[in-house]
């Protein structure tokens, strides 16, 4: 009797195993919250990360002032983010996101203008600062870095200019304790982007890779209109509160579900 219970037990235990395949992984919790002159580009997004290796998935669990990220949506990557897709449960419907290839669709619009509407902008300048002990966040020891990143906007619009001279500076604590490639979907630190693909490139790569990833990034953006010498400050921090790198993460977290329809996050652009 007992034999034939403890087989019925091992039994079941084997069952759950099959049926609901887990693996080590890592599970956090994280916000960024900006603050700009315009309470337009104000706003928080609260999110929540599951990461297997290339594998990754964000909730947004709360989100202000972004259209696109609205609260119950989430990403899931299987590639470490080479491919990635944005769904919506309520609506049942998936679609492949770039915030990359969403800022070079406005770009291409924008320049699709013609004549009418030229944006140029100056060589950019990436200064990296000294690196020192960045104490732990969220349980993990860290490295602080310092990046500003500058460079002068000109807008013609109808054959009238306005050039902006914009400062990024950023502060980044970022940790070599993590290597899941997943991570890089949310932790990630980069100056604000443009919109311009060539020059958004050459910011990164002027930048250079720090080690690791980043668990909390502030950014002050200051941009000056060299016409009135007037300046608007944007304030961004995102930041990882909570974070477990042993947790068990089920396979199905990183599947789409069954029967959700593929859409465009954005409709094509008409020829």
């Amino acid at each position: 009797m007992k034999r034939q219970l403890g087989r019925s037990i091992l039994g079941a235990a084997l069952f759950l195993t099959v049926a609901v395949p887990c693996s080590a992984g890592i599970h956090y919790k994280a916000v960024t919250k900006t603050e700009a002159a315009n309470p337009k580009g104000s706003g928080e997004i609260q999110t929540e990360g599951w990461v297997a290796g290339d594998n990754a998935k964000v909730a947004f669990l709360a989100s202000s002032g972004n259209p696109v990220l609205r609260q119950g949506t989430y990403m899931v990557t299987k590639d470490g983010g080479k491919t990635l897709y944005l769904v919506n449960p309520e609506e049942k419907t998936y679609a492949e996101w770039s915030l990359q290839g969403m800022l070079g669709t406005v770009g291409a619009i924008m320049n699709g203008m013609g004549p009418l509407l030229k944006i140029q902008f100056s060589e950019p300048k990436v200064e990296r600062g000294a690196e020192e002990d960045g104490g732990t966040v969220a349980g993990l020891p860290t490295r602080h870095y310092k990046v500003r990143t500058s460079y002068t906007m000109t807008i013609k619009l109808l054959g009238m200019g306005n050039t902006t001279d914009v400062v990024s500076d950023q502060d980044i604590w970022a940790t070599t304790k993590l290597q899941d490639l997943g991570l890089g979907v949310w932790l990630r630190a980069e100056p604000p982007r443009t919109g311009n693909v060539e020059f958004d490139k050459l910011v990164a790569a002027e930048g250079g890779k720090l080690q690791g990833f980043p668990l909390k990034v502030v950014t002050v953006s200051t941009s000056t209109n060299k016409k009135n010498n007037r300046a608007t400050t944007t304030h961004s921090t995102m930041e990882v509160t909570q974070l477990d790198a042993s947790a068990s993460v089920p396979a199905a977290v990183f599947e789409i579900p069954a029967g959700y329809e593929k859409t465009e996050i954005m409709p094509a652009r008409p020829e």
